[in-house]
């Protein structure tokens, strides 16, 4: 037997089916809303029957709650690991901004499916998501309270600054149909994402550091 071709490329490992799940629950709840969005047709669409979708998830509304607490859960975890790299805070805050931005660009629609959800503020929100929000603002008030304590970040109300940051990171994707008619690409694409999180840096830096 002849040996394997060394310069053929690996093959790439195949998603969990979970996370394909929610890749495309994700869309569907896009397009649909939540109401017009039916376990069937999110079942039709990954190649599952109806009833192997509800071993992975008992009923829509855990579905998603899933889609909208993986967004969080993944900015929360950008945070914590940029917030203890090495090195000083202007690198530990250029590293931040990056991580989210790539974070969002990953999840674009789950992104304006969560501002969505909080602009309204209603049950959902209330019940599901607010305790998993806190816990990533509240991180990003220490890291904010540390690089103050250090001398390296503006002497500003914490959490005036976070929000401001809020709005950097996520409002491109909650008008992403005047971002793409504007910037001529749509933020969900690398043509936006790429240059977005060079420009997110260079802002954030603006906001956040002594000069």
């Amino acid at each position: 037997m002849s040996p394997a071709n060394p310069t053929m490329p690996p093959r790439s490992t195949p998603r969990p089916r979970r996370e394909e799940i929610l890749d495309e629950a994700t869309r569907l709840f896009a397009e649909r809303g939540y109401e017009g969005t039916s376990m069937a047709d999110l079942a039709e669409r990954v190649g599952l029957r109806k009833a192997s979708l509800f071993h992975h998830f008992a009923s829509k509304e855990v579905l998603y709650a899933a889609v909208l607490g993986r967004l969080i859960e993944d900015v929360g975890g950008a945070i914590a690991k940029s917030a203890v790299l090495p090195g000083g805070f202007a690198e530990r805050l250029d590293a931040l901004g990056d991580a989210v931005t790539v974070v969002l660009g990953e999840q674009p629609f789950a992104a304006r499916l969560l501002i969505r959800e909080v602009m309204d503020w209603g049950p959902f929100a209330r019940d599901h998501l607010a305790d998993k929000i806190m816990f990533v603002l509240a991180a990003s008030e220490a890291f904010v309270r540390a690089g103050q304590a250090e001398g390296a970040f503006v002497d500003v109300d914490p959490r005036q600054l976070i929000v401001s940051l809020m709005g950097v990171h996520f409002m491109p994707f909650a008008v992403g149909g005047i971002v793409k008619r504007f910037v001529g690409a749509d933020p969900a694409t690398p043509a936006f994402i790429e240059p977005r999180r060079g420009a997110v840096i260079e802002h954030v830096r603006r906001m956040v550091l002594k000069t």
